[in-house]
């Protein structure tokens, strides 16, 4: 069975009313900022699907494994090259949940996943489960600065540039390229 979620706004806070195969996600004010929906579709294979963007994402981060509907064991630091590697051996091995094709989101992508009505991780932990309050990689590097990429920090919801021989976790996405 395949699951809905509905963010009121992208950056908005998590609410749940279940209809047949519909979950509305944020705390759903009456004055709830409509012009800005996100519809992500459960795969029940561990990833969940934007209807909007075309994005799928690994409910698990990169270390963990998707298991009785949760995320279990520790999501794994790596160095943005070993990220990029880890992938690359992912992609190369069969991929995950029938895709080959998962890559390192772009900073504003992976801030379209940022709950920040949720503390500590900021991120909707019903959707993304056993997300540590962490920095994760994305694939946007620092303008003239190559050896730095930015981070987004799920524990403050702040965003840095990063050497990339540091350690941050990382969430794969598919889709729009």
């Amino acid at each position: 069975m395949s699951y809905r979620v509905i963010f009121t706004n992208v950056l908005s806070a998590l609410c749940l009313a279940a209809s047949s195969n519909l979950v509305f996600a944020g705390r759903c004010p009456e004055h709830a900022d409509r012009e800005h929906v996100q519809v992500l579709d459960d795969d029940n294979n561990g990833t969940l699907t934007d209807i909007d963007s075309g994005l799928t994402w690994m409910r698990c981060s990169l270390g963990q494994q998707w298991k009785n509907h949760t995320c279990q064991g520790q999501a794994t630091p790596f160095t943005w090259q070993a990220a990029q590697a880890a992938v690359k051996k992912l992609n190369r091995l069969g991929g995950y949940a029938g895709f080959s094709d998962w890559r390192l989101p772009r900073l504003s992508e992976l801030a379209s996943i940022v709950d920040i009505h949720c503390k500590n991780p900021r991120i909707n932990l019903q959707l993304f489960p056993n997300t540590p309050s962490a920095q994760y990689w994305s694939a946007t590097n620092k303008a003239k600065m190559f050896d730095q990429a930015y981070v987004l920090d799920f524990a403050h919801e702040g965003v840095r540039a990063k050497s990339k021989d540091e350690f941050s976790r990382v969430r794969l996405v598919r889709g729009r390229n």
